[in-house]
């Protein structure tokens, strides 16, 4: 009997342990949920503000500024006025490339070089502030090879040509040099860079021998008004 009782006693301790053991860990857990769903609120708080906080960075670091655009349509060939030309937003850090709000009136007059969309935001390539063709002159073009040209030839630049005869057209071969100075009315590159399509503002004569010549090569020279400047200045 007494065995049987110490084996009763030991049984019910035994219960108890493991009824508190059962508790402690129940209470355990539901301190941990009740902790970890503040930690689950502060990160998701924290991800958003982070998030939220790069989205304001990179609109302060890239603001919206005005610039220059086309109106409506325009094409290749007519003079701008001032019902051409609107104000259009672009991003600060692509604005560089365009014509500032405050430089609109330097296109007033130009000639669009080329075909253009309505809100396009312009560039000074764009344009060009040639003088229409007088009687004796001409626009003639032609293909020159990479090599043959200087590599930051543009628009407006004063050149002068040496051409190398055509051997299917001429028995010489010995390449000729033109005191003419002529100027690029228009340049187009090839999608690979090795030829640029040339137009040369020039005189009647001086057409007919870029036209018949095989190899035209260009040659930069001063700029007229940068000429008389220095001359005036040594004197």
């Amino acid at each position: 009997m007494a065995n049987q009782a110490v084996v009763e006693n030991l049984t019910r301790t035994r219960a108890r342990a493991m009824q508190d053991r059962v508790e402690t860990t129940q209470s355990e857990r539901t301190a941990k949920r009740h902790w970890r769903i503040p930690e689950l609120a502060v990160g998701l708080v924290l991800m958003l503000g982070g998030a939220l906080g790069a989205i304001l960075l990179s609109r302060s670091g890239d603001s919206i500024v005005v610039v220059v655009g086309a109106a409506h349509d325009l094409r290749r060939g007519e003079k701008i006025t001032r019902e051409d030309l609107i104000a259009v937003e672009t991003p600060l850090s692509m604005s560089k490339s365009f014509v500032a709000d405050t430089q609109a009136s330097s296109l007033i007059g130009q000639t669009v070089l080329v075909d253009l969309q309505a809100s396009t935001p312009l560039t000074m390539s764009m344009f060009s502030d040639q003088q229409q063709l007088l009687p004796d002159e001409a626009l003639t073009s032609a293909a020159i090879q990479q090599g043959n040209y200087p590599v930051d030839l543009a628009v407006g630049d004063q050149v002068r040509l040496i051409t190398v005869p055509d051997i299917a057209l001429s028995q010489s071969s010995q390449p000729e040099m033109f005191d003419q100075v002529v100027t690029i009315w228009s340049l187009n590159k090839s999608e690979n860079n090795d030829i640029v399509l040339v137009t040369f503002r020039s005189s009647l004569d001086l057409s007919m021998a870029i036209a018949r010549a095989g190899e035209v090569h260009i040659v930069r020279v001063a700029n007229f008004q940068q000429q008389a400047s220095i001359t005036k200045s040594q004197d």
